[in-house]
């Protein structure tokens, strides 16, 4: 290198460090800026000047952890312009968010260390298991077994060991989640069971469940929608022999698995039955090598949380919203598996799911919804209109042409999907999945819920398009008695714009 070279290399050297100075100072400007507009605004509020010491403290901790009335529950406060979510969004003020989190939602996202710690989430489970109706304790810790979950109990058996009462083995597992405990002994699948498939290529995160599938025989998984649950189904049903049960909670959603079981798994699908979760009484007296619960928080209903006692080797649970307004989300785990779960945050870094963009208009009534329906749908685009009320659908459809699926419609997927536009009614609301959709419009709904509203917006997660589009169309009177359904979105760190 002669002297003019590095001549120049210093130059450019000098220049670079000169742009960082100019830099430096222009931030400190906008800085300065943001403080004295801060300490305007806090003028004007009359909230008197602002101690930048103490800020500086809250930003270490910027939120607020309060116990409920639920003993092992806690409220978590936090601004709601910081871009922070944690468990299950209950309530917002103009300010704030509030959630409420719990000793199991560990296991379904990530719950930042230092609020493990003030909760107590980091304690040593017991090492209490459960297995062919006994509870297996240790020789030193079988009496506090027996004691802290009697109720549940026979009697005891050996010294490491008690029976459980007939019919209470989830209802124990449950608690035992609840607790902090993950009471399942690993069954790895034997090889015996197992067979090469290669049509469906699993990606990185798909092969970790997968392997952890191998060595546990039953995991539940709680992935974002879009995040291909379907897909590790059915590499499941190919890669494992005998007879396999998948179980979902609507002919629209059957219809799809019998769609995708055609296209992959043609050689296998004599194999493979589907049913509802309505349809305890055809499957009660069966055994399977394989159970998947697609959709799986339908299961602790009380109407269909029998299915957990079929007879089956392993087990898949499937939700991408594994949480339910009766509080049970204890007992998706207890009747699925292993939680398996990833942070919709880190699946959008992954760009394995789409964000979309949401947009609630608020209107003054009925008429004023139906007129800026019509304003939308002048943008042609791949849409789902969703109507759970049958008479609008039919006016809907009336209006602009358009199908109309609902319970009655036989061969709902090839409608929508040869479909431009159609309007959909509840029995859309979860599993679908349609590359090409751009853009769902919600124009009539069920009331404040959360679950139909997450489900919902999933469809366009699982969308290839470019930027998709989710529309809620509200009245000022159900934005005022049901904008709670729309916590759903916030809570996964998704803005809303609303306009009036």
């Amino acid at each position: 290198m002669n002297v003019d070279e590095i001549v120049e290399i210093r130059k450019v050297i000098n220049q670079a460090l000169s742009r960082i100075d100019d830099l430096v100072r222009e931030i400190e400007k906008e800085k300065q800026k943001l403080k004295e507009e801060i300490e305007k605004r806090m003028y004007k509020l009359q909230l008197g000047q602002i101690d930048y010491a103490q800020l500086q403290e809250f930003f270490e901790e910027p939120y607020v952890i309060l116990p409920t009335r639920k003993k092992d529950q806690w409220y978590v406060i936090a601004p709601r312009w910081l871009n922070f979510q944690i468990g299950w969004l209950e309530r917002q003020t103009k300010g704030y968010n509030i959630f409420i989190v719990n000793k199991y939602i560990k296991w379904f996202t990530d719950i930042p260390k230092p609020i493990q710690e003030k909760l107590g989430l980091t304690e040593q489970p017991f090492p209490f298991k459960v297995q062919d109706g006994k509870l297996i304790t240790t020789e030193e810790l079988q009496e506090l077994a027996w004691q802290k979950y009697r109720k549940y109990l026979y009697r005891k058996e050996g010294k490491d060991q008690i029976r459980i009462k007939k019919g209470y083995e989830f209802r124990l597992i449950a608690q035992m989640v609840e607790d902090g405990t993950l009471p399942f002994i690993p069954k790895p699948i034997e090889p015996d069971d197992l067979r090469p498939y290669d049509k469906i290529k699993l990606r990185p995160y798909q092969t970790e469940a997968w392997q952890k599938f191998l060595k546990t025989g039953a995991i539940g998984i709680y992935w974002a929608f879009g995040a291909g649950k379907s897909f590790f189904g059915l590499y499941a049903l190919g890669r494992i022999k005998g007879r396999k049960l998948v179980i979902v909670p609507s002919l629209t959603l059957k219809e799809q698995w019998q769609k995708r079981i055609e296209q992959y798994l043609p050689e296998y699908k004599n194999e493979i039955e589907i049913q509802t979760y309505h349809a305890y009484h055809k499957v009660r007296d069966k055994t399977y090598t394989l159970i998947i619960f697609d959709e799986a928080q339908h299961l602790p209903a009380n109407t269909f949380i029998r299915l957990a006692t079929l007879r089956t080797k392993y087990r898949l649970g499937f939700s991408g919203s594994p949480f339910r307004e009766d509080g049970r989300e204890n007992y998706i785990i207890a009747l699925t598996g292993f939680p398996v779960g990833m942070s919709w945050e880190h699946l959008i870094k992954l760009k394995v799911v789409k964000e979309p963009t949401f947009r609630v208009y608020i209107l003054k009534n009925e008429k004023e919804k139906m007129r800026k329906l019509e304003e939308l749908l002048q943008i042609p685009m791949k849409t789902i209109i969703f109507c759970d009320w049958i008479k609008l659908g039919e006016q809907i459809s009336k209006k602009f042409n358009i199908p109309f699926i609902y319970s009655e419609t036989k061969d709902r997927l090839d409608i929508i999907r040869k479909s431009n536009t159609c309007v959909v009614s509840r029995v859309g609301d979860e599993g679908l999945s349609f590359p090409d959709l751009e853009r769902v419009i919600e124009i009539a709904f069920l009331f404040g819920s959360r679950m139909q509203e997450s489900q919902r917006f999933g469809r366009l997660m699982h969308s290839l398009q470019r930027q998709p589009e989710h529309i809620i169309l509200m009245t000022e009177k159900e934005f005022e008695a049901y904008q709670k359904r729309l916590y759903a979105i916030t809570e996964r760190g998704f803005r809303i714009e609303y306009i009036r």
